[in-house]
This record gives C-alpha cells, structure tokens and sequence, in this order.
C-alpha cells in the first residue's frame, strides 16, 4: 500500500510499522569491542565523519572484492493495503518491489554479484544462502517475524549478515543479537567506505548515519533486478521529509522535517529505464508527502509532463501529498496533466481537538471536507488514512468517522487505531506520562495499542470494530465507491495500456471469484451495471471502476476478519480486563495473517 527511505525501505504507506517489539531471537554470545568512528569519502575527495558507537562486536574476516550478495524482502503479513484479496485474480503476486533494496544494490561496487529474493512470491532456499558471502536484509517492523526467521537460517549456514530498514534504525540493539551487521539512517553517502570495509576485513557491527544526505547523490535504482511481471507497479522517489509536526509521525523524526529532493534529471532518468526495460504499467512516486516543497513538487509536474508528452504518455502516476494540496490549484493541474490519477491523503480525524492535540496544524486551516473535494474536482480521485484512539476522542468519534467518509465519497479509507512509534514526539510523551507499552507487539494500526488509552480499550477496539464494518459491508461499499466515481473530474489522464489478453483474463477471473463464488455477488453485479451505463466511453472512469471493483475482494474480506478479531479481543478484554489493561500485546492483524 510504505515513502522516503531509509536503507532497504518498502514504498508502501507506513501504519504502526515501527512499533517497538518484544521478539527475542536465539543468538551467539557477542564480544564487547569499541566502534571507531568511520572516514567516508564524499564526492569531492573530502571526508565525512560518521560515527560508529561503542557496541557488541564479533572480528568480521574480510570477504574480497566479489561478493555474492543476496538481498532479501520479507514476507509481510495480511494487511490492509496488501490488497490479498486482488493478488488472487491478477497474474502479479505482489504491489509493489522494495524500492530501498533496489537502491541499495545500484550503490554496491561492480564487481559484487547481486541476486535479489522477494518472499511474497520467492522461496527462499538453502541453496540461495549457501551461495552468497553476504545476506542483505530489509525490514519495516511489521515484516519482523520473516526477517528474524531469515537471519536466523542464514546464521545457521555460517552466512555473514547485514540488515538495514526503518525497523533495524528504530532498534538497533535488539538486531545486533540477530545479524553481524546494522545500519541506522540513510546509505546513499556512506555505503561506499561501508563496502570497502565489508571487502577487507575491517566492517564494524553497527553504523549509525547521522547526517541526512544530499539526495542528488541517489542512483537510479537497480529496476533490472526485479521481476517486474510480478508486481502491479513500479516504484520512484523525489523527495524525504515533511515540514509539519505530526505527533505520531516517525518520517519528520528519521528523515527531518526539511525536505529533500532529487533533480528532474535523475527522476527523469528513472522513467527511462522503466520505459527500456518494457514497464508501462503505474508508476508510484512514493515520498510521505509529495508536496513537502510544493514549488519544486510543480516544477517537476510540469517537467513530467514534457516527458510524458516525448514518450507518448506510458505511465500513469499516483501518490501521497498533505491536504493543503487542495490549496495550490496550479499544483494540481500540474499534476493531472502530468498524469497523475489519484492521491493519499493523511486526513487521519474529523475532530479538531484531536488535530490540535496531535499537532497536525495543516488539517485545521480549512475545512477538510471541502479541500477534498476540491482535490476529486481538479481531476485526483482520493483515498484517505483515519485514526481514532486521540486522548480527546469521545465514543461518538467512530460515528464522527463514518459521516466524514461517506460525506466525502473515499472509497479507499484505511481507519485504524492511533499508535506510538518509537522516535516519536508521542511515543516520547506516552513515556513520560507512564502510560507506554515497551513490551507491546503492536504491528499495524489494527493492533491494540502501544500505549494505554483516554478511552477504554473495549470501547476503542468495538468501536473501530464497527466502523470497519459499517465501511466495508459490500452494498454501503460499493455504494459509497460509485459516489467517489461521480464526484471525480478526470481531465484527460490516461490509465496504463495493457494487453488486451490481460484485460480479458482479469475479467474474466472477477466474474468467476466475485461474480459467481462470491457472498457479495449481486452488490457487485449491481455496481458492474451501473458502471457500464454511466461511463462506457470514459476510459479513465472506466479503469479506476474496475480497480475498485476488484478492490472489493479484499477490503470486503480482509475488513470482516479485522472486525471479527477485533470483536473477539473485546470479549476476552471483559473477561479479564486488569490483566488485558496492563498488558495490550495481541493484535488483529496478525490473527488474520
């Protein structure tokens, strides 16, 4: 569904992917050693110190200058923007690639030989260990459990490791007992003098990268290593970091609330290599907040639209921005005529107390209502985040929610309970206050939360119970999906082309798994028909019905479950409220995995 990257980050939307966890791993004894700090060379010839702290340390021998590296992304669990549910009838098995992976290996030297191994479609194999001299590990927080499980398979075999990711740079610590080596921060001005140190013997266990780098400096990511065939898009980044102060949010605290971006050429760059390698699907810009700088986020809109218009147009585009997008109309169009077809929008509650307590200023300047449809208007359809557990919140929020959605006609509305990560302005305060759960095992935003609630957990956890319910029946569903339709003013975007063999084969895998087998049959059926009298000549409408069509398949399942596992772990709360109170660990979401 993941953003600016660290080392070996997923380009997905992040909710609660960083919650501190309490999983242990079997390890070897570590040896108590001193970090000297690291000399990497910039551009320029000069210096940059980084430093390296004093931590446990084994002696690493030297593995030469051509290394087999496997790079692994973890298998993640059920999620909500996993769309599970969809995988089953398209031929791709997955969203989207690692996009910090990618990046990572574009920054290895050329004489290293670099196999890359998705687990949510790859068998990872003892085989594929055993040849490689180094395993190169990625991981988000809620990817944990695959992650520990590959470390620890590969340690078993005697294969050196190394671990990088917004989990390894929130808890490095814990991951030292698990791999040989971790990076905190950001790789692209570093990776070079760690090479180095990994080919002659002279690597450290833990590098902590305080500086944030120049972004110019990032390569073209490693797209050949991909098989593309199997993901639904592609992703690319222009910006990290975001100028707001969101209390729960992690991005300002890892990547700083000054934005920094790439230049037109590199991202330009990119899109060529996407185009030569045969890529004409969606392309994913996948910053927190696309419009962190706005003027240079219209300045490279308008130079993607010189571009599209040289190549004919191939790519469609989406990704995520602030509300206050509704306030730069030349922004927009810019955006629209660049191709862009829809936008994540963090709008997270209707409650301004809860936006004042959260520090989310941005959402209080005007009416959210109208900005998001000034959005849907100017030609971006939208989709939304909500949360709700803020210590303002009352138990009318979940109401409060539903109307706001409805009213709104957001199709796609990711509603969750309010979560602590670690790094955190909030995470920071729930300390301080006492009320912090340090061992939680929270892993999304489905979880009970990761610290104790103005409201009382029963309450938070039945009500979000409801609301996903209430969001997720199929007719209110479908209903609220072919609103989101009407109130939607495409200006000319064109969707991606595919093969007509492809379409056809989708097509036909819906009607049989929705159409036919499934318990929603005649909502979907329903939509389908309407569909087809309002837009048969719009072919912009046309394709985005169809993926809400098939987004249908999992939000109606995937919702259901959450609600059902959120239900459950309300009843065992009242069976034993003092201890559930005291120790919030279960979670929804990885019942429904």
């Amino acid at each position: 569904m993941r953003q600016p990257w660290y080392w070996f980050t997923r380009p997905r939307r992040r909710f609660g992917s960083n919650i501190r966890s309490s999983h242990q791993c079997a390890i070897r004894p570590p040896k108590e050693n001193l970090l000297p700090s690291l000399n990497v060379p910039n551009n320029d010839g000069s210096f940059a110190l980084f430093a390296a702290e004093p931590m446990p340390q084994d002696t690493f021998p030297p593995l030469g200058s051509e290394i087999n590296v496997l790079m692994v992304w973890p298998r993640f669990p059920a999620s909500f923007w996993g769309f599970e549910g969809v995988l089953e009838m398209i031929p791709e098995r997955a969203m989207t690639p690692p996009l910090g992976l990618i990046t990572v290996a574009a920054l290895c030297p050329p004489g290293w030989n670099l196999r890359l191994i998705d687990h949510a479609f790859d068998e990872l194999h003892d085989e594929d260990l055993k040849w490689a001299d180094l395993v190169m590990v990625s991981a988000m927080h809620a990817q944990r459990h695959d992650a520990m499980d590959v470390l620890a398979r590969a340690r078993a075999l005697g294969r050196r490791t190394f671990i990088g990711g917004p989990w390894a740079s929130t808890e490095p610590e814990l991951l030292l007992r698990a791999a040989d080596h971790v990076l905190v921060g950001e790789a692209e001005e570093a990776f070079a003098g760690i090479a180095k140190a990994l080919e002659d013997g002279t690597a450290q266990a833990l590098y902590r990268i305080a500086d944030k780098p120049d972004m110019t400096n990032s390569p073209v990511p490693r797209y050949d290593l991909l098989r593309r065939d199997k993901y639904t898009s592609m992703p690319i980044q222009f910006s990290r970091g975001c100028p707001f102060q969101c209390e729960f949010c992690d991005i300002i605290t890892i990547y700083g609330r000054k934005p920094r971006m790439k230049s037109t050429a590199q991202m330009t760059e990119a899109l060529d290599v996407l185009l030569k390698l045969g890529w004409r699907n969606e392309v994913f810009i996948v910053d927190d907040n696309f419009i962190g700088n706005s003027a240079r986020a219209l300045a490279l809109a308008k130079d993607l639209t010189a571009w599209q218009t040289t190549h004919k147009r191939p790519f469609s585009f989406y990704t995520e921005a602030s509300i206050d997008l509704a306030d730069r109309p030349e922004l927009l169009a810019a955006m629209v005529e660049a191709n862009f077809m829809y936008v994540f929008i963090g709008i997270e509650t209707p409650s301004g107390e809860a936006l004042k307590e959260s520090k989310k200023f941005q959402n209080l300047r005007h009416d959210n209502a109208k900005q998001i449809r000034a959005i849907q208007e100017a030609g971006l359809w939208v989709l939304g985040g909500f949360i709700v557990g803020f210590d303002s919140d009352a138990e009318d929020i979940f109401d409060r929610q539903l109307e706001f959605i409805e009213k709104t006609s957001i199709a796609w509305a990711m509603a969750g309970v309010l979560q602590a990560p670690p790094t955190t302005a909030l995470y920071d305060r729930m300390k301080r206050e006492g009320r912090l759960y340090e061992d939680s095992q929270a892993t999304s935003n489905f979880s009970a939360p990761n610290f104790r609630t103005v409201l009382p957990l029963p309450v938070l956890l039945r009500g979000l119970s409801g609301l996903l319910d209430r969001l997720y029946q199929a007719e209110p569903f479908f209903e609220r999906a072919f609103r989101s339709l009407v109130v939607w003013k495409p200006r000319g975007q064109r969707p991606p082309e595919l093969p007509m063999s492809y379409n056809l084969k989708v097509l036909f895998a819906s009607m049989w798994t929705q159409g036919v087998k499934s318990g929603y049959k005649r909502a979907y059926w329903k939509f389908l028909g309407r569909v087809i009298r309002h837009w048969a000549f719009d072919p912009a409408k046309q394709w985005l019905a169809f993926m809400v069509l098939l987004s249908a398949h999992h939000f109606v399942i995937y919702a259901g479950q959450v609600a059902a596992e959120l239900e459950r772990e309300c009843e065992a709360l009242e069976r034993a409220p003092v201890a559930a109170q005291g120790h919030a660990s279960a979670t929804a979401e990885a019942a429904t995995a």
